[in-house]
């Protein structure tokens, strides 16, 4: 797999089999670099507040157990957020969805220097939390531009790009208020700190409104209309030849495979060979024009799905916790090793900052193990990284003795982590394909469910921060082994990897 390939090369579906990252080419790499941008300064206003909180309950007299509080609202409004953003998704399309989040969310982000105690400070975060929700946007887009084998790196690349704007918030937040407190107040500057995350939203948004597509194919409503069009056509010429509605269906195969729709099988070369493709490897068209009702239903089937379930919980266990350190990360260096809020705030920037690498590898160790193994493989390479996540979160527990050790081993937790993201992603588009988006949405609100449990963990053990971090290690580990081994995807299970019966069956 060619990450930056000199051309860029297109299956039949019109998706991209490989990736010209440092190209914004229209549509592919421009989706694909505005999807990861998007999620990147989202993230940057969602997580606005912590660097510098310390400096806003100093001036407003906010005790500690409110700041906890806010950091649990912040990704609690995400959890119902999710859930409603990936229906959207399949109704409007990502980019629309994507800029109305980013404008939503970013206003009140702007707007925290208005409040003036610690319930407006929960209630703003409250609000602002709804920018978590852009993951299903990120994720729903590049499902749409990128082929089934290259899915688990765009996904897990975008994502992860996207997650970094935690670390960027940590480095960008104290420096603009220590820019501006060189001049002024405090009161002042952080108060006057939060407009620039503001406006880097807004700008954004109207890229993605203005400058890119949803498909490989062109503007979501536009292919939805169409499809409605076709399906009507087809409806009233119900009563033709028996011939003539076997035309009609074949036209309607082909125009589905057109819109980027993976079918049974793949058409290879000029001589139309017919070649079955990979069940570990297939996804189908998202459904454009489900009603309200059936879209409900089908949100209901699919919560059931175990696979699902045990996607929920892992996702949780990477997603949720990341979310949970974001928040507590500077303040741990802080008041284990008495620094200041500014360089406490560095050293846990280098948290989020890892994301530019570690789910981005997530996800290309699911596409190798994947490769060569199809599905089973997949699972494989996501039980090996949760494995490696829990083993290092136990040990950053007992690590916190002096700061070297405690620096090394952020390191290496947070890397797995952050590739146990990208993994679960190489993973959840072939649970139910024709139900992407409500997935992508239940198992992302699933993240924000874990990190508003292991939020209010980290508020139960008030400053306990070893047992809280081994407590969440026993939880990552003891999930991952016994979730793994159980999940079945697509008929397949880890297990056979040892039976061969990895191959995929004609």
């Amino acid at each position: 797999m060619q990450i930056f390939a000199k051309n860029l090369l297109i299956d039949q579906h019109g998706k991209a089999t490989n990736f010209k990252l440092h190209s914004l080419q229209f549509p592919h790499m421009r989706a694909l670099h505005l999807a990861w941008l998007s999620f990147m300064v989202a993230f940057m206003s969602w997580y606005a507040i912590p660097p510098i909180v310390y400096h806003i309950a100093e001036d407003l007299g906010i005790s500690t157990v409110e700041i906890y509080d806010s950091n649990m609202a912040a990704v609690s409004i995400t959890i119902i957020a999710r859930l409603v953003v990936g229906p959207l998704c399949e109704r409007f399309g990502p980019r629309r969805v994507m800029a109305l989040i980013l404008i939503c969310g970013s206003i009140p982000c702007g707007m925290t220097g208005l409040i003036t105690n610690g319930a407006g400070l929960i209630g703003l975060r409250c609000i602002i939390g709804i920018l978590g929700a852009t993951f299903v946007p990120c994720q729903f887009w590049t499902t749409q531009m990128f082929s089934p084998s290259v899915l688990g790196t765009a996904n897990a690349l975008s994502a992860g790009w996207g997650n970094m704007g935690a670390g960027i918030t940590y480095l960008l937040m104290p420096a603009i208020y220590d820019g501006i407190l060189s001049h002024t107040t405090n009161e002042i500057a952080w108060r006057t700190t939060f407009i620039i995350p503001c406006c880097i939203c807004l700008f954004v948004a109207g890229l993605d409104f203005f400058v890119a597509t949803d498909t490989p194919h062109g503007d979501w409503l536009k292919l939805r209309n169409e499809e409605e069009n076709k399906t009507s056509k087809t409806t009233s010429e119900s009563s033709s030849t028996t011939q003539e509605e076997k035309i009609v269906t074949t036209t309607t195969t082909t125009i589905s495979v057109e819109k980027g729709a993976l079918t049974d099988v793949e058409k290879v070369g000029d001589k139309g060979i017919l070649t079955n493709v990979e069940d570990s490897d297939s996804l189908q068209g998202v459904k454009k024009n489900e009603s309200a009702k059936d879209a409900l239903i089908g949100f209901g089937r699919v919560l059931i799905k175990p696979p699902v379930l045990i996607m929920i919980v892992h996702y949780a266990c990477s997603f949720g916790t990341e979310l949970a350190v974001d928040n507590v990360i500077g303040q741990v260096f802080r008041e284990k090793f008495e620094l200041d809020n500014s360089t406490a705030s560095y050293i846990g920037s280098v948290f989020g900052l890892l994301n530019i690498i570690s789910r981005l590898s997530g996800g290309l160790f699911s596409d190798y193990l994947g490769k060569r193994f199809h599905m089973p493989g997949r699972i494989l390479a996501h039980c090996t990284c949760m494995t490696l996540e829990g083993v290092f979160l136990i040990g950053f527990s007992f690590g916190l003795i002096n700061m070297h050790s405690a620096i090394i081993l952020m390191i290496f937790f947070s890397f797995f982590v952050q590739a146990v993201c990208g993994s679960t992603f190489g993973i959840v588009p072939f649970i139910d394909p024709l139900n992407n988006g409500k997935i992508m949405g239940i198992v992302g609100a699933g993240g924000n469910l874990g990190g508003l449990i292991f939020n209010l963990m980290f508020r139960e053990f008030a400053g306990d921060f070893e047992t809280a971090f081994l407590c969440l290690g026993c939880i990552a580990l003891g999930s991952g082994l016994l979730g793994n081994a159980i999940l079945r995807v697509q008929g397949k299970m880890i297990w056979h990897i040892f039976s061969n019966k990895h191959v995929p069956a004609l």
